[in-house]
């Protein structure tokens, strides 16, 4: 069974429901409707202004939405206060209490339900050991370094044992190597214990690497939801393929209702890229990844000859400009340093690639990227 009828066969945890938030004569949500699993690290990404931490802020009950509704483990939480709802949130700036020490940041909410000394103490004391900072109670947050005040604002957060929890870009204030080693920990630390997470980003590494499914948005509407390999592999639109990882955009036009013309090349597509053929422009993506070199000859489907335009050494690996036809038919590659000395490709060089059919996708010219 598949992960897609698993999920239809099962109650959504968290059900969001025709949500839309007005800021005065501004739509910052248009009509938004998501079902989130029980036990599901879901991510809201997008660029700035695409309504991903309102759509969070309204979960939360922060920003109460316009219309619509929110249920959470089957109760409608759409009109109550945050401080009535079952979560608990991490924000960018972590938002710990400075003349507090770290003991006291993670108990606080704790204090505030009245529980004993015995059990605020056992509790912080496991939930500092769960995320590495068994020695770091009595020290207050400016003795700590950004990934270890993150680190107590998660275990502030899951004090309280909430059904869900809130990431609100909890990274992006931390350098690029700290982050790196985080989001490992932080996704370790959700699949075992469990907890329902959806968290904001505009870091699309972030949001491939840590999710189970990616919610991605754009002018507060959700363009494309699905795992991470759905949303790389499989854009629902231009925007989408653009904004998740590097994607060639390439001029293309309608051969006939089973291929296209790139240039002077034709090239075949796969069944499900057919339906989307109609007699407007068409830009055909591809990922420079997926563009092949080895092993073709005249037999070789989608194969066309290329001038490489350039070269540049990206560390791990090349990227190539190779120009197919009239100056400016230009599709970058990237390509392994090991490749590259084999089959000596420098500026200039004449090479037959490929792209495979099922690695290209067909939208609109016209659609926005």
């Amino acid at each position: 069974m598949s992960k897609d009828v698993a999920d239809q066969k099962r109650e959504a945890y968290l059900r969001v429901r025709n949500v839309t938030k007005k800021f005065g004569s501004f739509t910052a949500l248009r009509d938004i409707s998501l079902d989130v699993y029980e036990g599901e690290f879901v991510c809201f990404l997008g660029p700035s202004g695409c309504g991903k931490t309102t759509l969070l802020r309204a979960i939360a009950g922060l920003d109460i939405q316009t219309h619509g509704s929110v249920f959470q483990g089957g109760r409608d939480i759409s009109g109550l206060p945050a401080s009535e709802r079952d979560f608990g949130i991490v924000f960018q700036s972590y938002a710990l209490f400075p003349n507090l020490t770290v003991n006291e940041n993670v108990g606080y909410g704790l204090v505030n339900i009245r529980s004993s000394k015995a059990e605020i103490a056992a509790k912080v004391a496991e939930l500092l050991e769960l995320v590495g900072l068994p020695e770091q109670g009595d020290k207050y947050p400016s003795q700590l370094s950004g990934g270890q005040q993150q680190r107590v604002a998660l275990a502030r957060a899951l004090a309280m044992s909430p059904g869900l929890l809130l990431l609100d870009e909890p990274l992006s204030a931390l350098d690029a190597k700290v982050r790196v080693h985080l989001r490992h920990e932080m996704k370790e630390l959700q699949r075992r214990l469990g907890v329902t997470t959806v968290m904001v980003t505009h870091d699309q590494e972030e949001a491939l690497t840590m999710a189970d499914r990616i919610v991605v948005m754009k002018d507060g509407v959700i363009e494309q939801v699905g795992t991470p390999e759905e949303i790389y592999r499989n854009p629902a639109s231009a925007f989408v393929a653009e904004f998740v990882g590097t994607m060639n955009f390439l001029n293309a036009s309608k051969a006939n209702d089973e291929q296209i013309l790139l240039g002077e090349n034709l090239l075949n597509l796969d069944e499900a890229e057919r339906q989307k053929l109609n007699g407007s422009p068409i830009l055909a993506c591809v990922r420079p990844e997926d563009i092949q070199v080895r092993n073709i000859d005249d037999a070789t489907e989608n194969a066309f000859m290329t001038t490489v335009k350039d070269l540049e050494f990206l560390g791990s690996f090349c990227r190539a400009t190779l120009c197919y036809g009239d100056e400016g038919s230009n599709i970058n590659a990237d390509f392994s340093i090991n490749l590259v000395r084999d089959r000596n490709i420098i500026p200039g060089a004449k090479i037959r690639v490929a792209i495979p059919a099922n690695s290209l996708h067909i939208f609109p010219a016209d659609t926005a990227k």
